[in-house]
């Protein structure tokens, strides 16, 4: 058992990057401690899916079986115009698949091994200010809990119930959006493109998924249908002329106030229910609007919507991932377009590799400087996923419609480095 108050490094933030980086550092004996603000992990969100090479990381931890028997296996995306099918690419490889399967059955594998380990997630606790020193960080953290209030019409409300100071070695920054470990290490989040918003739909459906995710690309739109354990199914449709005022006019007060580096949030459901369901854009018969208009090969039923969101996807990346005890991995170092699930994905990855050099330097002496490569490893990585450098290009064996939609077939394709290069190779993209 970690002795919980002098961890030697914490984590902020308690999604799947964050729990998965905790269990990495607790297997490889360091001692660990994990906190989210969150009253307990997220019962519904965006993210859905493991990368085939994101499961070579949980059969390392010995979890590859617990995530695949309640993961619905996909083997191929395939790409749509209107009227038919028009390319496809394998995403699986011996022994791997695209495993879909929700956010907190993740959350919930992982948090579970976290225990076996001796580490349980402080819930309802935040770091409310992190301060770099020479060879620590210093950390007050506040737990929250609920209080019953007023006298004449009683109500309850999250106070703080105490605040505490941690100094663990490191801190790693799984904090998400408006991550405040970025914040404390100084490192910009500048918009790298314009936000996206989609209209989310799930429902039981009797089509045959076929082990597929399908994509549906027009000029202005990428709309991608996600095949969902027990004939369930996700549609997220772009929205291209759509905007929350609300959102977009807090965001212009923050560029005029100085603050253009500051994300929107995106909040995850961390109760069981749907959110703006009288929108309009969400109604039922605007989800078979955009079906007939955009996927008329798309011929299943639609049972029951069990869940409809519209969500709000911006492009981003910090300028450097970390410096002296402060380091980041996940959201909170980078936001990206939805169908690639790639800033969950590539932060499990993050997370191992940042894992495997703070044990170095914990247990095995390292110099703390190896600190930079990860740095330099991950940032081109991203620029990447973005576009921004070695940007996947049809070559002359491309079809002249996967030449055309070559930028959105890139972001669709669920891998990175290598294995993204490999698994464009067959649609003439290099």
């Amino acid at each position: 058992m970690f002795d919980e108050m002098k961890p030697e490094v914490l984590v902020v933030g308690a999604g799947p990057v964050g729990l998965f980086t905790a269990l990495s550092l607790a297997r490889k004996n360091v001692s660990v401690r994990i906190l989210d603000t969150g009253v307990w992990a997220c019962t519904h969100s965006y993210a859905l899916a493991l990368h085939p090479a994101a499961l070579s990381l949980f059969d390392e931890l010995g979890l590859k079986e617990r995530v695949l028997k309640d993961a619905y296996p996909v083997s191929k995306v395939a790409f749509y115009d209107k009227q038919q099918r028009r390319a496809e690419a394998s995403v699986d490889s011996p022994g791997a698949c695209l495993a879909v399967l929700r956010q907190d059955n993740i959350e919930n594998i992982l948090e579970s091994e976290l225990e076996k380990a001796g580490v349980k997630v402080s819930w309802r606790h935040e770091a409310a200010s992190i301060t770099p020193a020479d060879d620590h960080a210093k950390v007050t953290v506040q737990k929250f809990e609920k209080e019953s209030r007023g006298y004449i019409v009683a109500h309850t409300e999250w106070v703080v119930a105490k605040s505490f100071d941690l100094e663990p070695r490191f801190v790693v920054g799984a904090d998400g959006y408006n991550s405040r470990v970025r914040r404390a290490l100084n490192s910009e989040f500048p918009s790298l493109a314009p936000a996206q918003y989609y209209a989310v739909f799930e429902f039981k459906t009797d089509a045959d998924l076929n082990h597929e995710v399908c994509v549906a690309l027009d000029q202005n739109t990428a709309d991608v249908l996600w095949p969902l354990p027990g004939g369930n199914c996700r549609w997220s449709f772009e929205l291209p002329n759509f905007a929350d005022p609300d959102i977009e006019l807090r965001n212009e007060s923050l560029r005029k106030a100085g603050f253009g580096d500051f994300p929107s949030e995106r909040s995850k459901d961390r109760v069981l229910m749907s959110r703006g369901e009288s929108a309009p854009v969400l109604d039922e018969n605007n989800l078979r609007s955009l079906l007939a208009h955009r996927a008329p090969w798309f011929q299943g039923s639609i049972d029951k919507l069990s869940w409809r969101i519209v969500v709000r996807f911006e492009h981003r990346l910090a300028t450097r991932y970390g410096a002296g005890p402060l380091w980041l991995a996940g959201d909170s170092a980078h936001l990206a377009g939805p169908a690639g699930i790639h800033s969950m994905n590539l932060g499990l990855f993050e997370g191992a590799d940042l894992a495997s050099t703070l044990a170095s330097i914990l247990r095995g002496g390292a110099d703390p400087q190896i600190l930079n490569a990860y740095n330099d490893r991950w940032l081109p990585a991203w620029r990447q996923i973005h576009g921004l450098q070695n940007a996947l290009q049809p070559g002359p064996a491309a079809d002249s419609w996967v030449a055309a939609h070559a930028p959105k077939i890139a972001a669709c394709l669920p891998a990175y480095g290598p294995a993204l290069a490999a698994m464009a190779a067959p649609l003439g993209l290099a």
